[in-house]
């Protein structure tokens, strides 16, 4: 019983230490965020829908301005850099697997099935600007689905993807 307890508990340990981290990062080869001393972050607001909550977008600015700060950069509404933040939701359509006999709904004593349903993505990108330059030094994306405990309108994935951001600058 012993090494069975011993062997469960290294099988979760292993498993928490290799999660993946939801974000893609792109950026030049020259980019290096210690060449700069200010930073301005910007929401895009003009092509956000109405499902959008803006607190939520303001509360994860507030928190990646407060990384940047602690990070030795000064805030500044005239920078050489700028953060730029979109978010856009996106929805699919996407069907059980479990279909009978390819056919769209099927009867299975307790009631009719639709195999067939919609899911919600959220899209949120920043994109890095040097505006001296006018051109994109570093790009970062991050997708997850409605009730998601990866979804930034939580505090704690909010944390946690502004500390993944801020490790992919070292």
């Amino acid at each position: 019983m012993k090494y069975i307890a011993t062997l469960l508990s290294m099988i979760v340990m292993i498993g928490c230490s290799t999660t993946q981290s939801n974000i893609q990062v792109d950026s030049i080869e020259t980019f290096n965020l210690d060449n700069y001393n200010d930073f301005h972050i910007k929401i895009n607001s003009s092509n956000i829908s109405a499902e959008i909550n803006p607190i939520v977008l303001e509360k994860f600015r507030e928190n990646l301005k407060n990384a940047v700060l602690e990070r030795g950069l000064n805030y500044n509404k005239e920078p050489n850099l700028a953060f730029e933040i979109s978010f856009t939701t996106k929805e699919s359509v996407e069907s059980d697997r479990m279909n009978y006999y390819y056919s769209r709904y099927y009867w299975d004593y307790y009631r009719l099935r639709d195999d067939v349903y919609t899911v919600t993505e959220n899209i949120l990108r920043i994109n890095l600007k040097d505006l001296k330059q006018d051109k994109t030094v570093w790009t970062v994306v991050t997708v997850w689905r409605d009730g998601s405990n990866r979804s930034i309108s939580s505090d704690e994935a909010s944390a946690i993807l502004v500390d993944e951001i801020m490790i992919s600058f070292l």
